[in-house]
């Protein structure tokens, strides 16, 4: 059998890196590369920071949202709306919508989204937490956020099916987004307005 070229540290990280979703093989080689290209300090220094980020950074114990704390900025603020949860798939997607400046109520970070193909089923995500949420908690509307892909839309129908026969309003968020399209990657004016006209379920 013909021994690969590469050193063995560096095969494992590569291989590694290229098992973390959204990462193929060659992304994978890219970020190595690039990292070891940098002076020593510097990669080091990003290397420190993704340290740290590991130790400090966490779901937020409510809604799920990445923070510092344990419970987020934003379900810790008293002035937002607590009557209304918006669904998402990640907390990108949630820091995406915070930075219109349109929403003032509070989140809930599914963790993903269903996807039989790539095993990840409901018992995978935060759904259950939702349910609680909105039967323990005086929610009156739930606006389901999710990306608008065929991965998105099943969640987001699924999770309707489980609250339409709740007392709470459920809507979708609208389609400013193109189908396919990926909310944190979307620019501000374009969530905006998907949420400004959301429709109901």
């Amino acid at each position: 059998m013909e021994r690969s070229p590469l050193p063995e540290l560096l095969n494992k990280v590569i291989l590694q890196i290229s098992e973390l979703p959204g990462y193929g093989e060659k992304s994978a080689q890219r970020f190595i590369e690039n990292l070891l290209k940098l002076p020593r300090a510097e990669a080091k220094d990003i290397v420190s920071t993704l340290l740290e980020l590991l130790e400090k950074i966490h779901p937020c114990s409510e809604c799920g949202l990445y923070t510092e704390e344990t419970v987020c900025q934003i379900c810790s603020d008293e002035e937002r709306d607590r009557s209304v949860i918006c669904v998402v798939e990640e907390s990108f997607d949630a820091f995406a919508i915070e930075r219109t400046g349109k929403y003032r109520g509070l989140y809930h970070i599914l963790g993903g989204r269903l996807s039989p193909l790539e095993g990840i089923t409901a018992d995978e995500l935060n759904i259950e937490p939702l349910l609680k949420r909105v039967k323990e908690s005086n929610i009156k509307e739930v606006i389901l956020a999710t990306n608008p892909t065929v991965e998105g839309e099943a969640t987001a129908t699924y999770i309707h099916n489980l609250l339409k026969n709740t007392n709470v309003e459920v809507s979708r968020i609208a389609y400013g987004l193109p189908f396919g399209a990926i909310l944190e990657n979307a620019d501000d004016f374009t969530i905006a307005k998907a949420l400004e006209h959301k429709v109901k379920l």
